[in-house]
């Protein structure tokens, strides 16, 4: 068995914690950029399942990840309590989820390892309770394989040049 990386025995981290298709789920605070309101999604033919669809912000297309999809779970039409999870980094991503519950305080000794293989390319790094029920601490980073990542890369190149064929913003 590994052990979930974490900080240092007794410190304490914050995860921002969401419902999935019935169950919880968690990513470390810090790597969540924001929590937005499901909104109306662009839906680029030929897209792979794993993307709901795009998002038009103001600093380019979001795709929009359906995340039951790539955890292997039912995947469930989003409603009024869906939310997406923008992600930090360099390439810009969303996450679709059920609700979002909120943040949570959580101490490296709450987190409970997690066996290798577990999980596809181990995106699950740990086990917590949350308000008594179970929850999965997500990586990132392994939600998708490189060929994945290139061509919603590609989709999201797609919906830049739409919206910049529209021109700026009206009055």
């Amino acid at each position: 068995m590994r052990r979930a990386a974490a900080a240092p025995a007794g410190l304490e981290d914050r995860v921002c914690v969401a419902e999935l298709s019935g169950q919880l789920v968690a990513l470390r605070a810090a790597a969540v950029a924001a929590a937005l309101p499901m909104a109306r999604l662009a839906r680029p033919p030929n897209r792979p399942p794993i993307l709901e669809g795009l998002l038009s912000l103001p600093d380019g297309a979001l795709p929009v990840l359906r995340l039951s999809h790539l955890l292997g779970l039912p995947d469930r039409p989003p409603t009024a309590a869906s939310a997406i999870l923008r992600l930090r980094g360099e390439r810009p991503r969303g996450l679709l989820v059920d609700r979002v519950r909120g943040l949570q305080r959580v101490r490296a000794d709450d987190l409970q390892p997690i066996e290798p293989g577990s999980s596809f390319a181990d995106v699950a790094i740990a086990g917590l309770g949350v308000a008594g029920e179970p929850c999965l601490l997500l990586d990132p980073a392994r939600l998708l394989l490189r060929e994945e990542e290139a061509r919603l890369d590609a989709f999201r190149a797609l919906g830049d040049r739409r919206l910049a064929d529209l021109g700026p913003e009206g009055p």
